[in-house]
């Protein structure tokens, strides 16, 4: 027994004395990787914050969220107007072209993915018209695009149609609607969803 308190003992020193003679750039690591920790709690705060739905953020339903909300909640310039008109026209155009190429050379990975995604981004965008009582332009190219020759043009024009996309939200569109954050919301979002994951993907069709 008193052989194994010994024991206790001699470990219970030795952890002690590791302890003190941490080596110092171990200590600071530690104290890194905690600050790191920190920072970061700090800022899935902050977004926590920042992402409460309120009248300026919300869409569609979640707009139920918010108390004293009714549609329309103002009125927009005409260079938000037409900077709406601009991207719904944009997504008209793409979910019409991939709809010709779909009938042309069927179900096919990945226009027929996309352009379901097409349409999500069209919905996105009637609910900032709906949001602030502007009329919705009608789809004027349908019946207007006919589909290439080939898949392999078909998967170039893809890649040229999203990369002009995300370009046109992010240089021509986002500068222009930095005070309405509903709106640059869906701008971003579609900007991501061409340059992330729609132009990856006509990159690699053929």
């Amino acid at each position: 027994m008193k052989k194994f308190l010994s024991m206790l003992v001699i470990i219970a020193v030795a952890a002690i004395v590791s302890g003190c003679t941490q080596n110092p750039q171990d200590q600071n690591k530690q104290l890194n990787e905690s600050k790191q920790i920190d920072e970061l709690k700090q800022i899935n705060e902050n977004k926590q914050v920042n992402t409460q739905v309120n009248k300026q953020n919300c869409l569609q339903d979640d707009c139920l969220l918010v108390a004293d909300v009714d549609f329309p909640v103002g009125e927009l310039s005409d260079d938000i107007v037409e900077a709406l008109n601009l991207a719904i026209e944009d997504e008209y155009k793409a979910k019409t072209t991939y709809e010709a190429i779909i009938a042309e050379f069927g179900s096919t990975r990945p226009f027929i993915m996309i352009v379901r995604a097409e349409e999500s981004h069209i919905s996105s965008l009637k609910a900032v018209y709906d949001k602030y009582g502007v009329e919705i332009p009608e789809n004027e190219w349908v019946d207007k695009i006919t589909a290439p020759e080939t898949l392999q043009k078909a998967c170039a024009i893809g890649v040229t149609a999203e990369i002009e996309n995300a370009r046109l939200y992010k240089e021509d569109l986002l500068p222009l609607v930095a005070a309405y954050p509903d709106i640059e919301g869906v701008f971003t979002n579609l900007m991501n969803a061409s340059e992330q994951k729609h132009l990856p993907a006509f990159q690699k069709c053929d």
